[in-house]
């Protein structure tokens, strides 16, 4: 939720016009309570809650490291273990099977990681893993530097925070600093890993346990209601954080974690249906939010509500099988039993990302590469928004070589997102670089 821009997905056409816009007519983000903001949101747009504060500006000082980040260490992480310090590692050579059936990654099972991760760009497009780390340094380097003209990533507005900026509509969203904070662990940054959450605490943390989705680059809280997405996205990071730094540093990621997975069990999830709402009371849902990849990991964190998580993954699962039209298309906003409560627009290319991602790291259902098939056959006559084209790239995890070259090679093509709608689609681009090129992990 509170994703910015003007075309369906917030961001700037990708060798074409946007696909599928429209505005929200939801009336864009919840508000404090649970009830709709008010404003309309164009095809992914802004949602007036109020207004923004004008940017405070950010300043170069501190931020983010110097271009590299990563390197190709060879190998796969060993269970729980972290790969060599300094970025990501290389899956292992990750050739894959007719595209998407991955040969030499076994998936995870419960509560024990992949064994590898595949890498797309080597398997399909035939690229080596020094070009595949250079193209994920370069975009981090852009995007992360506070001093790069086309950032995304800004420090202050205290001594040891930093915030990543919508930079079309000029505020910070629960959305973009889970995100960025998801880029940081997995390429083994933490200061900026610590300097996101920093930010967080002070100006999102609510007394009701939930994160306020909208503030202004200062810090003042622009809409106080909670967006489900970012929740999400900061108990995955915190836990990866764990994880791969253990819990010595700045902070303990652990006990972090643990009020954030409460919050979003407790408030964020329908206790019936095991969904994540839209909003808290909302009564419906948004399949973009929905992350049974996350959940399955979340079991073997929250021990206690293992069985929660585990009924999470079950129902996560089972529901984007029930909201598919006909082109797997999802909705919107959907109720908690599949059927569409607002046409699909900005929201509908995360399930992509959402479902592929899954379907890698677990290949827990047949129907996930049905999915891949179909919606791939569909999508590729349509022109796709930058961001779409980014989470389109994980269609090669569950497809053929033969049609999931494609969508692979169309990533590897895409620049790296400049201008005013960067934001979205620059996070978006960045996340799927790295889970296709094998270097997101799961950090069990």
């Amino acid at each position: 939720m509170g994703h910015g821009g003007a075309s369906e997905s917030g961001g700037a056409p990708a060798g074409g016009t946007p696909a599928a816009g429209g505005t929200d007519s939801a009336g864009g983000a919840p508000g404090s309570g649970g009830s709709t903001a008010g404003g309309a949101m164009s095809g992914g747009g802004s949602k007036s809650a109020g207004g923004t504060t004008s940017a405070s500006g950010g300043k170069a000082a501190g931020g983010s490291s110097a271009a590299g980040g990563t390197k190709a260490s060879g190998g796969t992480s060993a269970r729980g273990g972290a790969p060599a310090a300094g970025g990501t590692t290389a899956s292992g050579g990750g050739s894959v099977d007719a595209g998407g059936s991955a040969t030499t990654t076994i998936p995870g099972m419960g509560c024990t990681p992949p064994a590898a991760y595949a890498n797309l760009f080597v398997s399909l497009s035939g690229h080596t893993q020094a070009e595949t780390d250079a193209k994920i340094a370069a975009a981090w380097t852009q995007m992360f530097t506070p001093s790069n003209a086309n950032t995304v990533y800004y420090d202050g507005p205290g001594a040891d925070e930093s915030y990543v900026k919508d930079v079309a509509n000029n505020d910070v969203r629960t959305e973009g600093q889970s995100y960025g904070m998801m880029i940081a662990v997995q390429l083994d940054h933490q200061t900026q890993f610590d300097r996101l959450w920093t930010f967080a605490k002070k100006h999102m943390a609510q007394s009701n346990g939930q994160f306020a989705w909208h503030t202004s680059t200062s810090g003042s809280v622009l809409a106080a209601g909670g967006a489900p997405d970012g929740d999400e996205y900061f108990a995955a990071a915190l836990i990866f954080a764990s994880k791969r730094w253990g819990d010595a540093g700045k902070y303990n990621y652990a006990n972090e974690a643990k009020p954030v997975l409460d919050m979003i069990r407790t408030q964020d999830f329908n206790q019936s249906a095991k969904l994540v709402q839209f909003y808290v009371g909302s009564g419906n849902t948004d399949g973009s939010y929905i992350l049974p990849a996350f959940y399955q990991t979340w079991a073997c964190f929250d021990t206690a509500n293992a069985a929660f998580w585990n009924s999470a993954v079950t129902a996560g699962r089972a529901f984007f099988k029930a909201a598919v039209d006909s082109n797997m298309v999802i909705g919107d906003q959907s109720s908690f039993s599949g059927g569409t409560v607002k046409a699909a627009g900005s929201d509908t290319l995360r399930c992509v990302m959402n479902i592929m991602m899954d379907h890698n790291f677990f290949r827990a259902d047949p129907w996930q590469e049905t999915y891949a098939a179909k919606y791939g056959a569909y999508i590729s006559s349509r022109a796709n928004t930058t961001a779409a084209v980014a989470c389109n790239g994980l269609l090669g995890f569950g497809m053929p070589a033969s049609s999931g070259k494609a969508f692979v090679d169309k990533l590897w093509s895409t620049a790296i997102p400049t201008g005013n709608y960067r934001y979205y689609d620059g996070t978006l681009y960045m996340l799927a670089l790295l889970q296709v090129s094998g270097t997101f992990r799961l950090w069990y």
